[in-house]
């Protein structure tokens, strides 16, 4: 038995290629299916904040609605706070929130307000302890003072952060995310990325997962990432750990007190060398160098360097590029 907050086994889904009756008699009711996620297995901690990275058509719109308990698998199981998301989904449901980055199911003509109680209401909430919670989440997503404003008078950005406010009505201890910032400004973007973080993962312990295509976003705050590539989990980890593992490259900035030609000659012809640049400046000679992800590449640059006798004032690392992992990751034939 799992003791992952969030389980998934095996799960796959598929949609019919058309619904049109001209279809339906043409296959005599066996309908061809597009496959759209498969053999997914994931589990999710309790307390984690975890990522779901690809690009459009990856599959992590449609894994998000499966765990939200509003698609059904063709098979597979899911469990989410032990209880079986299929045999149960309305229990799944009081225990989570779904934030969407779709605006339609808001009602244009009412203010942020107003949608948010006729929102709160559905999921139980009433009197007092309704318009409190609607003031707390409009104050979490920086809305308070447009709360009296009409929803279809607001910006794509503000539309999304009321999306935030109304998935955290029900005070719940999972929320989904998809595509949180997507047409938010960078400055209500990081506010949003600091509120998933910090306030409602590290401070009030909550489990969140978040779709999402933004190299930067799924790096800078998850503690794990899965990425989908049609339909697939190509890899899962914690980003340092993909970082290591699936870098095509190692970046190093190497200040030297001198060079000769020599030297970078040399330092050229060695095998694992990918780029070389070199800089005069105030403390010396910048090397800028890119290798290979082998050990032996580096072995063999020092052993240029200390064997002509120069002097390294500084010898470092530059952490991989989200781009340069995900970009190695995606590579034909290399779905490891």
């Amino acid at each position: 038995m799992s003791t992952a907050f969030i389980a998934l086994e095996h799960l796959e889904k598929s949609f019919p290629i058309s619904l049109s009756a001209g279809t339906w008699l043409r296959y005599r009711g066996a309908v061809p299916r597009r496959q759209v996620l498969y053999d997914i297995s994931l589990n999710i901690r309790q307390g984690e904040l975890f990522g779901l990275l690809g690009g459009n058509g990856a599959g992590k719109t449609t894994l998000l609605k499966i765990l939200a308990t509003l698609s059904i698998p063709d098979r597979g199981t899911i469990s989410v706070a032990g209880l079986d998301a299929q045999k149960d989904p309305m229990a799944v449901k009081r225990r989570i929130g779904l934030c969407v980055s779709e605006e339609r199911s808001f009602y244009f003509r009412l203010t942020a307000r107003q949608n948010l109680r006729f929102f709160g209401a559905l999921v139980g909430l009433q009197g007092e302890l309704l318009e409190q919670r609607v003031q707390d989440v409009l104050a979490l997503v920086d809305l308070s003072e447009l709360r009296d404003r009409r929803f279809d008078t607001f910006s794509s950005g503000m539309r999304q952060r009321l999306s935030v406010a109304r998935a955290l009505l029900g005070d719940p201890d999972i929320i989904f995310f998809d595509e949180p910032t997507r047409a938010v400004d960078p400055v209500h973007a990081q506010q949003i990325r600091y509120l998933i973080r910090d306030v409602l993962v590290t401070q009030c312990g909550k489990t969140a997962v978040v779709a999402t295509n933004s190299l930067e976003e799924a790096w800078s705050i998850c503690d794990t990432v899965a990425i989908l590539r049609d339909g697939r989990i190509i890899a899962q980890d914690a980003p340092k750990v993909l970082d290591a593992q699936f870098a095509r490259f190692l970046r190093y900035h190497i200040t030297l007190d001198s060079v000769d030609a020599s030297m970078l000659k040399s330092i050229e012809a060695m095998l694992g060398l990918r780029t070389l640049s070199s800089l005069q400046t105030i403390d010396g000679v910048s090397l800028k160098v890119e290798l290979e992800p082998s050990g032996l590449a580096v072995d063999r640059m020092l052993r240029i360097l200390t064997s002509n006798g120069v002097q390294i004032r500084s010898f470092r690392s530059e952490d991989p590029a989200p781009l340069d992992v995900f970009s190695g990751l995606t590579q034909d034939g290399n779905d490891r």
